[in-house]
């Protein structure tokens, strides 16, 4: 009876040891929570103005109508020299994962953007957008965008 307790005892610790990681979790998140931050990573760093941040987001062969990457860090500091107090919102965010991969995705949404050179904003647009992201080395990066205006 003693070696059948023990036995149960020790084949039980080897099952809590092998299941660890599935009872503690994956340090990693979803896919799908991991994109929604990385829109908001976006999402700050335009009304905050961080070139930096909006960069590391974009793929290295993101596209925007005409525009690639680098000619889409240029515009940026140029929007964010003309209007240095902005505020951006990206409402109605809807995230679309690849569900064969959970490597690709298409997240869509309603932009209201607006700024100026002082407290009251100067010009306001709204605009919805369809953007598609790319998971590389972890990171989701924005690979290709489409906006047009709602009032369209």
């Amino acid at each position: 009876m003693r070696d059948i307790r023990r036995w149960a005892r020790l084949t039980a610790y080897c099952l809590l040891v092998a299941l660890q990681p599935l009872l503690t979790g994956c340090e990693t998140p979803p896919p799908e929570a991991a994109l929604r931050e990385a829109v908001a990573e976006l999402e700050s760093g335009l009304e905050g103005g961080d070139v930096g941040a909006v960069m590391d987001r974009l793929a290295a062969d993101f596209r925007y109508r005409d525009l690639d990457r680098k000619a889409a860090g240029r515009r940026l500091v140029g929007v964010f020299l003309r209007y240095p107090k902005r505020q951006v919102s990206f409402l109605n965010v809807q995230v679309s994962l690849d569900p064969v991969t959970l490597r690709e995705a298409e997240v869509t949404f309603n932009a209201l953007v607006w700024g100026g050179r002082a407290t009251l904003p100067e010009d306001a647009d709204s605009f919805r957008v369809r953007s598609r992201w790319r998971e590389k080395g972890g990171d989701w990066v924005l690979v290709d965008l489409e906006a047009r205006g709602l009032s369209e």
